[in-house]
């Protein structure tokens, strides 16, 4: 075999796809749905080993190569949409196994077209699966990739949604990294089916001329096993309701529509006085049990009083109380502030900060601006929610 630049571009990208899909099942990356994340990069990282071979003329030397397994794409769209599902959820979706059917029937036509005789190996390669099932089984890969997206992007907007009204620490939950794996693939299908079109309509399309699709397989290995890699441990998922439980006291009387204002106000008071904002693990559940009230009440008043999720409710409190912070005299430095009011992180702070109060924490403090539009009551010492009134 010789290994010229393409063969060995792909070289690379197709080790790059199996040491993630290793590493994620291993301690260092093992997460909620890694065994599916894993199983998607091996899956694409497999379908560039045809490629690979055939741009180094193994091919050619070996014809017998012809319909080795390699590939195994109506496996990637339930990959994609069971690891979604398993991330959101903590568990996998019921009745698995069914949605790769297709793969492996797809992967049992390869495997008794291989074992044919080598003659009629290449009649057949050359004949009908050129001509009929490469085609149909092309269109079924697009289909299969495009609805599976579809749910996945469904359910990762579901799943935003979730975090938005129940986790206190926003930032450090957002799924860019999630959006950007799903408009990658969504990309990938995208980009197939012009390359499909392309063929069946403007003129057909040679081994060659398919490199831009593999090119971009390979560049998609590497950045979702990247992204699953170093983002998927941190994932919380929608079954998670916050600390241990706290004693409820009992529920409040429901909130009529007119009073959400007066009861959000009430309740941001109280949140206020107790620093319970301060708390880098707070969640809807713990806050609304700590305040006598039912989740669902918390979250209604929030919107109809206020207008704003759980999540800008707390973080737009964490943000006023550091910059009341910031611009006192002898204030500690950005970042022991922010984790003083309730960040993980810098970066989640200075994006909370740019948000709700149109600056950077930086250009605050050195402007020595009061803090802009502080109207809530002075902040009391750090506490945990530990109890109610």
């Amino acid at each position: 075999m010789r290994f010229g630049p393409y063969s060995l571009l792909l070289l690379v990208a197709a080790a790059n796809g199996f040491l993630f899909a290793v590493l994620l099942r291993t301690s260092l990356g093992r997460h909620h749905g890694s065994a599916w994340l894993s199983a998607l990069i091996a899956a694409i990282a497999l379908r560039l080993m045809p490629y690979l071979l055939g741009f180094a003329g193994a091919y050619d030397l070996h014809p017998a190569l012809t319909f080795a397994p390699f590939d195994f794409t109506l496996a990637w769209g339930p990959l994609l949409w069971v690891y979604t599902t398993t991330l959101a959820t903590g568990v996998a979706p019921s009745r698995t196994w069914w949605h790769f059917v297709p793969a492996a029937l797809q992967g049992i036509y390869q495997l008794i077209c291989f074992a044919l005789p080598l003659q009629a190996k290449w009649d057949w390669y050359t004949g009908t699966h050129l001509h009929i099932i490469e085609l149909w089984g092309a269109f079924a890969v697009l289909l299969s990739l495009g609805v599976y997206s579809a749910a996945s992007w469904l359910q990762h907007a579901r799943w935003q949604q979730w975090l938005d009204e129940n986790v206190s620490n926003r930032e450090e939950s957002r799924l860019t990294w999630l959006s950007l794996m799903l408009v990658g693939i969504m990309g990938t299908g995208a980009l197939g089916a012009v390359m499909m079109t392309v063929h069946l309509v403007v003129r057909p399309l040679d081994y060659f001329a398919r490199l831009p699709i593999i090119v971009v397989l390979a560049v998609l290995t590497y950045v979702i096993g990247l992204l699953g890699f170093r983002f998927g441990r941190g994932a919380i998922p929608m079954s998670r309701t916050g600390l241990a439980p706290l004693p409820v006291e009992p529920a409040a009387a429901p909130v009529a529509m007119k009073d959400y204002l007066a009861q959000a106000a009430a309740w941001r008071t109280r949140v206020v006085q107790h620093a319970w904002h301060r708390d880098p693990q707070l969640t809807l559940t713990t806050l609304a049990s700590a305040l006598g009230t039912s989740p669902r009440t918390l979250s209604r008043t929030l919107r109809n009083g206020i207008g704003v999720s759980f999540n800008e409710f707390i973080n737009e409190l964490r943000v006023r109380d550091a910059a009341e912070r910031l611009c006192q005299a002898g204030a500690p430095d950005i970042l022991r502030v922010a984790l003083e009011v309730g960040f993980s992180s810098k970066a989640s702070f200075n994006r909370a900060f740019q948000r709700h109060l149109g600056t950077t924490p930086t250009a605050l403090r050195t402007a020595a601006i009061p803090a802009t539009a502080s109207q809530f009551p002075p902040i009391a010492p750090v506490a945990r929610i530990e109890a109610t009134e």
